[in-house]
């Protein structure tokens, strides 16, 4: 009898306590999830920048022949280059924030819960600052090559339409 009323204290404790767990665990798994979704939004500005660095390294191109080229004014030659200054500031900007993002696993084993979220959702902001950036230095790019009016030095104004 003893054997039998010590078995049911014993499965009587285990289960109070199996309470306990499940809710840490569902606790567990709502943060995880939540880390889950900020590193996926995250990512998500990542893959929006993705396709701006081939229109980046295009817009550089453009802009190396043209100086190649010659036969532009001082004047237009500082405004590619500056265009150009300005496309590598925000392609090494992509590079820096590429080169320093570490996997959400890595991330969970070296941080606490709050410090891992914290440093996600700066992230997040970085990257979309390099967004703007990125967008920002193509626009001027596009609008130095396309549609600035300009002396090419041959003594013709024209306009890149």
């Amino acid at each position: 009898m003893k054997l039998f009323t010590s078995l049911l204290l014993l499965l009587l404790l285990n289960a109070c306590g199996s309470g306990d767990s499940a809710a840490e665990r569902a606790s567990e798994d709502a943060t995880l999830a939540a880390q889950e979704a900020a590193y996926q939004s995250m990512m998500d500005g990542h893959d929006r920048v993705m396709p701006l660095m081939g229109k980046i390294t295009q817009a550089q191109r453009t802009i190396t022949e043209q100086l190649a080229a010659g036969g532009v004014t001082e004047e237009y030659r500082d405004l590619l280059l500056a265009a150009n200054e300005q496309l590598e500031d925000a392609n090494d900007g992509m590079m820096n924030w590429m080169n320093g993002i570490r996997p959400l696993d890595e991330l969970r084993a070296e941080m606490k819960a709050d410090n891992m979220m914290e440093h996600v959702k700066e992230q997040t902001a970085s990257i979309a600052q390099i967004e703007a950036d990125m967008k920002a230095s193509l626009a001027n790019a596009e609008r130095i090559l396309n549609d600035e009016i300009h002396d090419h030095g041959d003594g013709t104004d024209h306009e890149h339409k």
